[in-house]
């Protein structure tokens, strides 16, 4: 579970491209060693959206009980070409 919170405290910084967000949060994933890529799956999540930022979920795919997902909150630059993260948490 360290190894997900440490991932978790890196997206929290993360700034990139907007198109770019899912595949970043991706590899972060992917680099601390939580799942590679055939078990995460990044998508936009509009449940969770709150205060002008757009919510995505990733969700690390297993059976029920070892499955789980981190809310990525967002927010576009005035231009909607920069998503900087603005909180990040396991759910």
């Amino acid at each position: 579970m360290a190894i997900l919170e440490d991932a978790v405290q890196r997206i929290k910084i993360l700034e990139c491209p907007t198109g770019d967000l899912e595949q970043r949060v991706k590899g972060i994933l992917e680099e601390y060693g939580v799942a590679n890529g055939d078990k995460l799956m990044v998508s936009r999540d509009k449940r969770f959206d709150q205060n002008e930022a757009q919510a995505y979920s990733a969700t690390i795919l297993g059976d029920q009980e070892q499955s789980q997902s981190i809310v990525i909150l967002a927010k576009s630059g005035l231009d909607d070409y920069v998503a900087q993260v603005v909180d990040a948490y396991i759910k």
